[in-house]
């Protein structure tokens, strides 16, 4: 295991876009990659969990229920993340399942991205992403709409710059 980690991390060297697309590329060669990167992702050891997790969203993302198998230690763990990087990612992932995912997942999934978007503390990234998995959540639960629109509502005028704008509008959208 030490040797494929350290293999890893010299693969992702950087943190550029061109790294990135090589290494997710890679992964779909071989895909018995994967879980040392989600290894790499979990580990919370800056910058290579950012880096890693970004290469797995990226080949998730082009090729669809690529690291789908992740979803449930995603969810767990998504508190944990110490680094911004790992959340943004796999928020953004996340995106692309919450029409397919179980329904206990998706609870856990509201949850967190509930909490999310609320919290100043997150950064705007993470906040954005959640407020997108919201969307997709408002869109297979119709009903959750009122409820979500009533708790955020409360937050509008807490919220300024890109992320009041976006709070503002998705507030708007989701109650008609």
């Amino acid at each position: 295991m030490k040797k494929k980690e350290e293999a890893i991390k010299e693969l992702l060297f950087d943190s550029g876009r061109a790294t990135a697309d090589a290494a997710a590329e890679l992964l779909l060669k071989k895909p018995e990659l994967l879980a040392d990167f989600a290894a790499l992702a979990f580990s919370n050891e800056y910058p290579f969990d950012m880096r890693a997790s970004n290469v797995i969203e990226k080949a998730d993302e082009l090729k669809h229920g690529f690291a789908a198998e992740l979803i449930p230690d995603i969810l767990e763990r998504m508190k944990g993340f110490r680094n911004d990087g790992p959340k943004r990612q796999f928020l953004r992932m996340l995106i692309r399942y919450v029409k397919e995912m179980d329904e206990d997942y998706t609870g856990l999934l509201y949850d967190l991205c509930f909490g999310f978007s609320c919290s100043p503390g997150q950064s705007v990234a993470i906040r954005h992403n959640s407020l997108q998995v919201l969307a997709r959540l408002c869109k297979r639960y119709p009903e959750l709409k009122p409820e979500i629109a009533a708790a955020l509502e409360l937050r509008v005028n807490e919220e300024s710059g890109p992320f009041g704008r976006w709070l503002r509008e998705f507030v708007q959208s989701i109650r008609g």
